[in-house]
């Protein structure tokens, strides 16, 4: 007969779980500044509002990238001979498959 006995496996446990969250985390962070980064690189430029007007926050779903400039857009449609249309989806889809809208249109001059 052949006994094992196991002791503190919860507590082993535990500490795996929190290494795997911290690596997702700092995975996480690392691979949004590089998608911010790209997105920065995509933006065309003129005055150069647009390149410094992309923000992250993170949120409790993950993180919101924004770009708060009025014409931000236009020039996702296209506008620039700069960047192609839809430059912002097309970065973004490079980083994985999104599980909503990519690109929210929030007009200003509404209530929210």
């Amino acid at each position: 007969m052949i006994k094992l006995k196991i002791s503190n496996i919860d507590s082993e446990f535990k500490k795996l779980r929190k290494q795997l969250e911290d690596t997702i985390q700092k995975e996480s962070i690392t691979t949004v500044k590089k998608l911010e980064e790209e997105l920065v690189s995509a933006t065309p430029i003129d005055t150069g509002l647009a390149r410094a007007s992309w923000n992250t926050v993170k949120t409790k779903e993950g993180f919101d990238i924004t770009n708060s400039v009025p014409y931000i857009e236009r020039l996702n449609e296209g506008s620039s001979k700069q960047a192609p249309e839809r430059f912002i989806e097309n970065v973004a889809l490079k980083y994985g498959k999104p599980l909503g809208t990519i690109v929210k249109v929030i007009d200003s001059n509404k209530s929210q």
